[in-house]
């Protein structure tokens, strides 16, 4: 496994889990989430986690939906998108690793389990809640393929395994198999309703990692824009509230299995991403497309400089074209472009000004000057 493989798994492994501050969507686009209508029957759904980048859409929308939503969790994250969407739920205190027992002797009709990554926590929810429940939603991650340089991914394809399945310390060497271990442990103790969501990417307002972030915030500050590989190379994504959206649909239909929750829903490129944020700002701007060897050269590296981008060859070469079709089958439904970057760029606009200075992904300014200067002076 090569360093940028690591680094990348790494980073996916601890954005998913960290606690990063709360931030808020603004009232802009809060007014774009979209109207749904009342489920046909309202369930009882308990969330693992709830307060981190997913949960709070999952949370929302649910409630839109006539559920009746109750969280679990330490207590000490504070969400990161809106926080009054909680006023109307019950939360349980506890921890995954060694305190389940606010969930003992209770029932709900689902789980959504966002917030393992290690199967022994997977193991013991799902044993405790196999007979309180009926329906097991586990969050998982495209990380779990054992090869990524297959193009065109499925489900059905291998993922990762592990020497040493009792590892409990999450790395990028370890962080792929952990999940697939974790899918595993879900699908023990639910055979019959297991629901296994394999995301890409997770973009949109409230992201903590600042990754696709990066891209509508640096396209609104206009100017010359280093843009990654070619315009042709492959990127793909899920919007946090297509997948919340998505999760919740999975759990009314009782639709049990496993998905990979990747967006949009046809191909899209790099050029097509940045232009398509383009659309999005007025300002004077330009893209030079510096080739993946140049930025090999110049340190600059792929998915946390140059974010959402990888190179599309060799053991990368599938990571940005994986296969939606069974998601989409089964109702995943997809925002345009333009609303994912509009309201990201909102939402970060929001944000205090010492969260904003201490951007957590994406090529400092300096650096970019400096390979531009030198991309233009190559001999």
């Amino acid at each position: 496994m090569t360093n940028s493989r690591r680094e990348f798994l790494h980073v996916a492994a601890a954005a998913g889990g960290g606690a990063l501050g709360m931030s808020l969507i603004p009232r802009t686009a809060r007014a774009r989430i979209r109207r749904v209508q009342r489920a046909s029957e309202p369930l009882r759904i308990l969330i693992l986690g709830g307060t981190g980048f997913t949960g709070p859409f999952q949370v929302r929308y649910a409630l839109e939906r006539g559920h009746t939503v109750t969280i679990f969790n330490r207590g000490r994250t504070e969400p990161t998108t809106e926080t009054e969407v909680f006023d109307d739920v019950e939360t349980l205190i506890g921890d995954r690793n060694d305190n389940l027992e606010a969930l003992q002797d209770r029932e709900w009709d689902a789980v959504i389990d966002n917030s393992a990554s290690i199967p022994r926590w997977v193991r013991q929810t799902a044993e405790l809640l196999e007979d309180s429940a009926q329906v097991y939603l586990f969050t998982s991650s495209l990380s779990v393929h054992a090869d990524n340089s297959k193009i065109g991914i499925t489900e059905d394809d291998p993922v990762a395994t592990i020497e040493d399945p009792t590892v409990e310390q999450v790395t990028g060497e370890t962080y792929g198999a952990l999940k697939a271990l974790c899918e595993e442990e879900t699908r023990k103790a639910f055979p019959r309703g297991a629901i296994i969501v394999r995301p890409h990417l997770i973009v949109g307002p409230g992201d903590r990692s600042d990754r696709w972030t990066y891209w509508p915030v640096r396209i609104a500050r206009g100017g010359e824009v280093l843009a990654p590989g070619t315009p042709d190379d492959p990127t793909q994504y899920i919007d946090a509230r297509d997948l919340a959206e998505f999760d919740i649909h999975l759990i009314e239909q009782r639709l049990t299995g496993t998905y990979s929750a990747v967006g949009p829903l046809a191909p899209l490129t790099m050029g097509g991403l940045l232009h398509g944020i383009r659309a999005v700002v007025s300002n004077d701007i330009s893209f030079t497309w510096v080739d993946a060897d140049f930025l090999a050269e110049q340190e600059v590296q792929p998915w946390m400089e140059v974010t959402a981008w990888l190179p599309p060859v060799g053991e990368t070469a599938g990571f940005a074209m994986f296969d939606n079709s069974r998601a989409v089958a089964a109702g995943l439904k997809y925002r345009p472009l333009a609303v994912t970057a509009k309201d990201t760029l909102d939402w970060w606009e929001a944000l205090p000004e010492e969260r904003k200075v201490r951007r957590r992904a994406g090529l400092a300014p300096e650096k970019e000057q400096a390979v531009l200067r030198a991309w233009h002076e190559r001999g």
